[in-house]
């Protein structure tokens, strides 16, 4: 009976030890091997279930062969709500709805603003093309007219230099912040996902905090449970014993087996009660291990609500951060289409202004060559007209000479009417003369010597031939005075003609002399009278 309660009592302690995992763990880490909680913890490394099951969603790496059947089964609910949550959201048919309708509208909007935008382009073009031509009409000289193109196309030319910078600094601005926001988006993706895998992590550590605290209940019930069970039948095994104690101590040779057996019942119940503070105190480490990994839980449970907190504050100014980025983009592309639009009205200009200034430059090339051409005339015509001054400043000093030449011969002229009436007063004078002396030789005449007569016809022709050759005489000394008094300025041919002159008048006195000295003297002073009428006249 002894041997059948030693087997009961072995028998019952290891069903209890085959129940009772706490038991098993410390049998292992009495025998040196890594000791593991009920869960999979790993009490030395502090690595709990519910790290390995958000490893595991994390990682997408399986459970180990310690996870327990309730995580394992929280892990498929939850895989099925997410399932069932995706087809739900898939199936949305508003939202759809929504998606086309706000696509339709903003196509519809794109066109009418891409066709607003033709308009405003159109209408900037002929404004363009009507300052133009009212700036080249305003101008009457072709040259200005090349120059007021020229100058707009400088200035058309610089303004688009300038849109073409700034269209440039835009863009690698707006690339600039494409990438901002691209990696902003990135980041708040990383940012999401890592709350979502946070506080999927902390729902984990939730669920499996109150999964070991229900776990340890019922273990330290079962325990309880066990403990009432193991001393009820220990007293129900020492009343057993005390009754067939009693029932064999009147025979005396069952005093050596007492005597047996209460030694084994003492090394055995010291035994249960060494395993019993053994247990106890397993428990205690184990309640202590597990206190301790709830609160190392509960503190990685805040350290990683911080961190959510910290990553949903970042999210949160990521995502004001990316909404200021995409206005800015908004409007910097806002900015960019006007500046593509200017530069698309600018190049419209250059072109129309290109046609222009072709056409203007084939007309300056045309009247640079007519300006060449007219400038040639130009020279030639300065040089006929260098020459007729010239000329006019010749005929000027001609006329100039002449004039003075027309006053000496006035001069000379009144000087010669002086002399002819001095001749002429001389003459009648002389006249008068001869008349008496004709008389007087008509008287003498009448007288009978004709010997006489004719000797005194003879002394007087001797005597007038005489005085009209000294008459002569003085009147071409003095004409010859006159004459080197008034001509004494005069030029080579103007002296030649002069003395030709005077040879023509003093031959003509000589020939009148002559004449008169074969008749009478009256004739010599009328040949010296024509004389000086034809140097007058000269």
């Amino acid at each position: 009976m002894a041997a059948t309660a030693e087997a009961n009592r072995s028998h019952d302690l290891n069903n209890s030890a085959a129940h009772d995992p706490s038991e098993h763990h410390h049998h292992h880490l009495s025998n040196g091997h890594v000791d593991h909680g009920p869960n999979g913890t790993d009490l030395h490394g502090g690595r709990s279930s519910a790290e390995s099951s958000a490893s595991h969603h994390l990682h997408h790496s399986l459970a180990g062969p310690s996870a327990s059947s309730s995580a394992s089964s929280n892990h498929s609910a939850a895989k099925k709500s997410s399932v069932a949550a995706g087809k739900k959201k898939a199936v949305d048919p508003n939202e759809g709805y929504n998606l086309l309708t706000t696509r339709i509208s903003q196509l519809e909007t794109d066109a009418s603003l891409e066709e607003e935008e033709e308009r405003a382009m159109a209408r900037a073009v002929k404004k363009a093309n009507k300052e133009l031509a009212d700036l080249v009409n305003n101008r009457e000289d072709h040259l200005a007219k090349v120059e007021a193109i020229q100058q707009k196309y400088s200035e058309l030319f610089q303004e688009m230099k300038k849109l073409e910078r700034d269209y440039n600094r835009a863009r690698r601005r707006a690339d600039q912040l494409q990438k901002e926001k691209d990696h902003n988006r990135s980041e708040l993706t990383k940012a999401n996902n890592m709350k979502n895998k946070l506080e999927q992590l902390c729902r984990e550590l939730q669920k499996e905090n109150r999964r070991v605290k229900d776990e340890s209940k019922i273990k330290e019930q079962s325990e309880k449970d066990k403990r009432e069970e193991l001393s009820t039948k220990f007293e129900n095994t020492i009343w057993e014993i005390k009754n067939r104690m009693e029932e064999d101590s009147d025979t005396a040779n069952n005093k050596a087996l007492n005597m047996e057996i209460d030694e084994l019942i003492r090394v055995k119940l010291r035994t249960l009660i060494d395993q019993y503070e053994m247990r106890e105190l397993h428990f205690q480490t184990l309640l202590r291990t597990k206190e301790l990994e709830v609160q190392f839980n509960y503190a990685r449970y805040e350290q990683k609500r911080k961190q959510a907190d910290a990553e949903a504050m970042r999210a949160k100014a990521l995502h004001s951060q990316v909404s200021t980025f995409s206005q800015t983009e908004t409007e910097l592309r806002s900015q960019l289409n006007i500046y593509v639009e200017k530069f698309k009205q600018v190049e419209d200009t250059l072109n129309n202004s290109n046609d222009l200034f072709l056409t203007f430059r084939k007309e300056m090339e045309e009247m640079s060559k007519k300006t060449k051409r007219l400038e040639k005339e130009n020279m030639a015509l300065t040089r006929k007209s260098d020459l007729m001054n010239r000329n006019i400043l010749e005929m000027a000093e001609e006329r100039t000479r002449q004039q003075r030449e027309l006053e000496a011969a006035k001069k000379k002229s009144a000087k010669l009417e002086d002399i002819c009436r001095a001749l002429q007063s001389e003459r009648t004078a002389l006249e008068n003369k001869l008349r008496g002396v004709e008389e007087a030789e008509d008287e003498e005449y009448s007288d009978p010597g004709e010997d006489e007569d004719g000797s005194d016809d003879e002394d007087g022709e001797e005597e007038g031939s005489e005085y009209m050759d000294s008459e002569g005489e003085e009147d071409d000394d003095d004409e010859e005075t006159e004459d080197e008094g008034l001509f004494e300025d005069e030029t080579e041919p103007t002296n030649g003609n002069h003395h030709h002159v005077n040879g023509t008048g003093t031959g003509t006195g000589h020939n009148m002399h002559a004449r008169h000295a074969n008749t009478h003297v009256p004739d010599t002073k009328a040949a010296n009278a024509t004389g000086a009428s034809g140097k007058l006249r000269s």
